[in-house]
């Protein structure tokens, strides 16, 4: 029978609709699974560059180690240096050398900065006693961490010189001398220096976390230096696609701003994408519940790598929480650090402000450790200190109460909304000190272990600055060494 021409245009209509239908709806899918992809591929390059950023924060934490050393003693002899510098760089796999640079001053002209100390000794040929003032490109970070007190780097620096071809970071940390007060100035003692293989570092790195089909480079993109291309890894398969560029910008890192920045190539793109927007297009309405069944797919799949994200998201916050408690304990006594002290002490001093109660700051001092170290050794010592710190931390039980180590063998305690019970605190905190019966038969005070307090109170009025009640603080400690040792002093 044949076909009206109202029937022949009814399927013409409907055939066309349908075509129209699933093109449409083939095109959306294909662009919402684009978009799909591409935001799985910037969580993967955001994910790789925190973890680059997590590797060289950590590498570069060695640099900080050797400068608690410095910062501990008066005089670093090179036997201690190259014990810490060697336990440092069993840890560190990409630090190639450790070394200490010291400022030396000339009557006559600029001062100095040879290379002194250098761990591993097979990498000292030829750069031990080096004046580093005298490399144009070492210069401006010599210049910027005098000036800026901060870690400073040169970045695609010729390591060694028996190594032409091996570049990496050379890394400087300034040491600042140990300020007698809080208005005397802090000139520069020296750098840590640490030279630094980055590119084995990243090329470990990609190896791990990298998909294939991801054309990456890292680049040092700083404001005032030239724009430059650190390292790059050539996607083994495909062309990078360039529409498809993204820029991670990490943070700031010893005065450089890192970028990286990927491209997916074509292999990438079609390796996450379907041939099912090609099906809907062809099967028409005959596959129409087809279309719905892999909708629901997909929703399933984009929750799914949503979750991924949010996973690994998660990780990286408990990975920063254990960086920033690393970053605020002491890790030779395991409370808190003199970074932890400076901000406890600000917390309290504005509530203090606030709340009108008064603030009670107790510094203790071990007396005569210089000694105890000379006689017994650093190893001793540092077992010392941690006894004494646990002894301390035992005496107190407020949650807002902090036990810190002020700086060497000196602990403070923060103590809010405490003022008249504050000398009966100190004077229990050194009968615990005394009752460990540590032997120190060269203390010139008693044959054992023994502290020294001072003790200030304030109630902090606007105005005022914490550094008030340390300055209290720090001189009743003062007047308990000058007065004999291995008492309380409360200041006035």
């Amino acid at each position: 029978m044949p076909i009206k021409p109202a029937q022949k245009v009814a399927m013409l209509c409907v055939i066309l609709a349908s075509l129209t239908l699933s093109a449409l709806l083939a095109g959306s899918f294909y662009r919402q699974e684009r978009r799909e992809t591409l935001a799985g591929f910037e969580a993967e390059v955001d994910a790789i560059g925190n973890q680059f950023y997590q590797e060289l924060t950590f590498q570069f934490e060695a640099l900080y180690l050797l400068k608690a050393l410095f910062d501990g003693s008066t005089i670093v002899s090179d036997k201690e240096f190259q014990r810490v510098a060697t336990e440092t760089l069993a840890r560190h796999s990409n630090i190639l050398a450790l070394g200490w640079v010291p400022q030396i001053e000339h009557p006559t002209g600029e001062p100095s900065y040879p290379l002194d100390y250098l761990s591993p000794e097979q990498r000292r040929s030829g750069l031990l006693g080096f004046d580093l003032a005298a490399v144009p490109a070492i210069r401006p970070a010599l210049e910027a961490g005098l000036s800026q007190g901060r870690l400073q780097a040169i970045l695609q620096f010729p390591l060694f010189a028996n190594e032409p071809e091996l570049r990496g970071v050379f890394a400087l940390l300034p040491v600042l001398d140990a300020a007698d007060s809080k208005d005397s100035a802090r000139p520069l003692r020296g750098f840590i220096a640490g030279f630094f293989n980055v590119d084995d570092l990243l090329a470990r790195l990609l190896e791990k976390h990298v998909t294939p089909g991801i054309d990456l480079t890292l680049l040092d993109h700083t404001a005032d230096l030239e724009h430059r291309i650190l390292y790059h890894h050539r996607a083994p398969v495909g062309t990078p696609v360039a529409a498809a560029a993204y820029l991670d910008e990490l943070p700031v890192i010893a005065g450089h701003q890192w970028r990286i920045r990927a491209l997916p190539t074509d292999s990438y793109l079609n390796y996450h994408s379907s041939r099912v927007p090609y099906l809907i297009m062809l099967s028409g309405f005959i596959f129409t519940f087809l279309i719905a069944a892999y909708l629901r797919m997909a929703a399933i799949r984009s929750a799914e790598i949503e979750e991924l994200v949010k996973a690994r998201t998660r990780k990286l916050h408990e990975t920063n929480d254990k960086l920033a408690s690393l970053s605020m304990t002491d890790g030779l006594t395991g409370i808190a650090n003199r970074r932890n002290f400076d901000c406890h002490l600000d917390v309290e001093w504005k509530r203090g402000i606030r709340e009108q109660q008064p603030l009670t700051l107790m510094l203790i001092d071990i007396d005569c450790f210089k000694a105890y170290n000379d006689h017994y050794g650093h190893l001793q010592g540092d077992h010392c200190l941690r006894r004494v710190a646990r002894t301390l931390h035992d005496q107190t039980s407020r949650p807002r109460d902090l036990v810190a180590r002020y700086g060497g063998e000196e602990f403070a305690l923060i103590l809010p909304h405490t003022d008249c019970a504050a000398r009966s605190l100190g004077e229990q905190c050194r009968a615990a000190v005394e009752s460990l019966a540590l032997p120190h038969i060269a203390s010139g005070i008693s044959n054992k272990i023994t502290v020294s307090v001072g003790i200030a109170s304030m109630v902090p009025q606007r105005g005022s600055q914490p550094d008030d009640l340390i300055a209290k603080a720090d001189q009743a400690l003062y007047h308990a060494k000058e007065t004999g040792r291995n008492r309380v002093v409360l200041a006035d």
